[in-house]
């Protein structure tokens, strides 16, 4: 019925505001309707606080008799091992609520069809799948972290128009705009970790913070086999002030891995193959700590493996109205690259918009047959994903 993709549509909105606090639980937003008339609204406002449900419930009272509640997600039917707040499906059916309208199931297993199940078998008339693309956009990270065990990973970089992320002398600050870095930043806010290379390290020194007073501060990640970061740089100095992980090789130097672990870093040591640490344990590692989403910032040979071993599930990149020209100019994605048309990564469900001066692109990478040819020239297979 059109009234219900309005509601919904309502109730999307307001899931969203939760995005910078929720995680790792998903954002869900809960709209009530009685006579044609909204009695009650509510989103899961930060984890470990009351989910929508209940907050749209409050505010209705006893005008939920008899009303429709239209909520993105399947409400929760059970009390499972770190779970923070009780069961939301018998508070709908102690209020009396006539109809419920859910967006998506609930792909964790504790719930899945069970809630739905049971307001049914309560005598609620239920409707599943009203504005179930949506939905499953915009949880996509729990979604991706409930059914594979490790994070949504999206590539994000700023470039020029002529494709490069930095001049042929290394100067990188600033190619996008004042308006594009606000939103950097208020992505940083909403993700669960920030990931680059040591090569970033040594060439920019980031601090990988949230700023702007959004969100929460996300974990800070290198990726450095070898331990060969320097240990002067704002990422180990500031390690004992808000945690900083360094994914490494077992066999990595432990004179340097005793040195980081005395700044404050953790170190996390993975087995090495050909010279290389493995994505799938990498983001497996993150998973079982609770990270649903994370942010790949670069650089260059680090976004080139992740996408040889489809790691990546996303890109955001920043396009300034600038060229920097250059044969020796730093290019976004390096590597031995593809050696044909027909091995290329592609992108689907692409959006385009601009924020100040520059131009944004979004979209989901599309790999090779899986069965068919590899991405790049040297790697080969798909062993372990």
């Amino acid at each position: 019925m059109p009234q219900d993709r309005r509601f919904m549509w309502r109730a999307l909105e307001l899931a969203k505001r939760g995005q910078p606090y929720v995680a790792p639980n998903p954002m869900v937003g809960a709209v009530i309707v009685r006579d044609g008339q909204v009695v009650g609204e509510g989103y899961h406002e930060e984890f470990g606080a009351a989910h929508a449900e209940v907050n749209a419930l409050k505010q209705a009272g006893d005008k939920a008799a008899g009303a429709t509640m239209y909520v993105t997600l399947e409400p929760c039917c059970a009390t499972y091992e770190g779970k923070k707040t009780p069961p939301c499906v018998p508070a709908l059916i102690a209020a009396g609520l006539k109809r419920v309208v859910i967006a998506m199931e609930d792909p964790h297993a504790q719930v899945k069809g069970l809630g739905v199940r049971q307001l049914a078998q309560a005598g609620i008339d239920v409707h599943v799948g009203e504005c179930i693309e949506e939905a499953r956009e915009l949880n996509a990270p729990y979604i991706t972290h409930t059914e594979k065990g490790r994070p949504l990973v999206t590539a994000k970089w700023a470039m020029t128009m002529d494709g490069k992320i930095a001049t042929r002398t290394g100067d990188a600050r600033w190619i996008s705009s004042e308006e594009s870095r606000k939103e950097v930043h208020y992505d940083r806010g909403c993700t669960g970790a920030l990931i680059v290379g040591r090569g970033t390290v040594e060439r920019d020194n980031p601090r990988l913070t949230a700023r702007g007073g959004i969100g929460r501060q996300p974990l800070r990640v290198v990726i450095d086999a070898d331990l060969l970061l320097p240990m002067d740089c704002e990422l180990v100095k500031s390690a004992k002030l808000a945690p900083v992980f360094i994914y490494c090789a077992e066999d990595a130097p432990e004179a340097r891995q005793e040195a980081l672990e005395q700044a404050g870093v953790y170190l996390i040591l993975l087995e090495r193959h050909n010279n290389h640490l493995r994505w799938h344990e990498i983001l497996r590692d993150l998973g079982e700590r609770g990270v649903t989403s994370a942010i790949i910032e670069g650089g260059g040979g680090l976004f080139a493996t992740a996408f040889q071993e489809r790691a990546i599930d996303r890109v955001k990149i920043f396009i300034a109205p600038k060229i920097f020209g250059g044969e020796s100019a730093t290019t976004p994605v390096e590597g031995p690259g593809v050696p044909d048309v027909e091995r290329a990564i592609q992108f689907d469900h692409l959006r385009t918009r601009t924020i100040g001066p520059d131009i944004v692109i979004e979209g989901r990478a599309v790999y090779p047959d899986k069965t068919g040819p590899s991405p790049s020239g040297y790697w080969k297979g798909y062993e372990g994903r």
